[in-house]
């Protein structure tokens, strides 16, 4: 089941959006995030949150068939994180998170980065514009699927990744090591529209941006 997740920030539309949008099975929204699905023509199944930033009226709301689940304001977790547990319950096997990148504060996009590294049961995807980022924990291996002449961006989380192994990058590596904290791997490019990554350990966060849909 494919589980779409708005959260409360703002959200560049692109191919990647609008790949997500037609697969979905179903949408929960992070408070605010409940907005932006309703612009997109989705309605939540459940909007989540502390209702700190949502205007919509709860009446309406739940006329067009929302669940509404209020939290505390005060609370360990992020609405965008309680979201994402709400979809692993509701039995995601893969989840595409929208509104987690854009918006005025950092520190939340930021945060929904580290929240791709702490889910590992089932895939989960950050979509923003023109780039989608997901995080690979090894030993595992993922492919890249693009068009030639695309960006890839490579970044080790929490230590160092060591056996790296790319294939069809223009910049290749075998069986290497990214170094936390340095930002080599930056900016790679696809020489064909499949490549494939391989961690050998570590974890890896990678950001695959289509070029041609880059306002340059």
């Amino acid at each position: 089941m494919h589980i779409i997740v708005f959260a409360a920030g703002s959200l560049r539309s692109g191919s990647g959006v609008q790949e997500a949008l037609a697969s979905a099975d179903l949408v929960i929204a992070a408070d605010k995030g409940a907005q932006t699905a309703l612009d997109y023509g989705l309605t939540p199944c459940v909007i989540i949150g502390d209702f700190d930033s949502l205007t919509l009226p709860e009446p309406e709301l739940r006329a067009r068939g929302c669940e509404l689940v209020r939290v505390a304001e005060e609370k360990d977790e992020t609405d965008t994180e309680l979201a994402l547990q709400l979809a692993l319950e509701h039995g995601a096997t893969r989840i595409t998170l929208l509104g987690g990148w854009g918006g005025e504060r950092m520190e939340h996009a930021l945060g929904n980065i580290m929240l791709l590294a702490s889910i590992t049961s089932v895939p989960v995807r950050l979509v923003d514009g023109p780039s989608v980022c997901w995080v690979v924990h090894g030993p595992a291996r993922t492919q890249v699927h693009g068009t030639s002449n695309d960006l890839l961006s490579l970044f080790p989380l929490v230590g160092d990744v060591t056996g790296l192994t790319t294939t069809n990058l223009q910049y290749a590596l075998r069986d290497g090591c990214l170094r936390f904290g340095s930002p080599r791997g930056i900016s790679n490019v696809l020489t064909h529209d499949l490549a494939e990554v391989e961690v050998g350990s570590g974890v890896l966060l990678l950001v695959h941006t289509r070029r041609s849909e880059l306002q340059e």
